[in-house]
């Protein structure tokens, strides 16, 4: 592994050893690029009711499916989408994004 990777280490679910969770892990796993995907084009668009409602959803997923973290930052994510601060979004974004981008299965 190298300097950056140990930095940024793949993120399992706290799930993921459970053969119960096995199936809807692998489910989860194949939405999270599309769910990203519509976190960044919303942002794009300038939807920030759009985006605050993707945050919102994945807030309630990640818990779900092991990753409480992802729910700490779609919850972030939400709130800036509620302040209307751009810079305060686009930095939650990236954090949210970043995190969605290691997320293995």
């Amino acid at each position: 592994m190298s300097p950056a990777d140990s930095a940024n280490p793949p993120i399992r679910s706290e799930l993921a050893d459970d053969p119960d969770f096995r199936e809807l892990l692998e489910e989860f796993g194949t939405v999270v690029p599309e769910r990203r995907e519509g976190l960044l084009a919303a942002h794009r668009g300038g939807a920030y009711d759009e985006l605050r409602k993707r945050a919102h959803q994945l807030k309630g997923a990640g818990g779900g499916f092991g990753f409480p973290q992802l729910s700490e930052l779609a919850a972030e994510l939400e709130r800036a989408c509620v302040s209307g601060d751009p810079a305060r979004i686009a930095e939650s974004l990236e954090r949210i994004v970043g995190y969605m981008n290691r997320i293995t299965i």
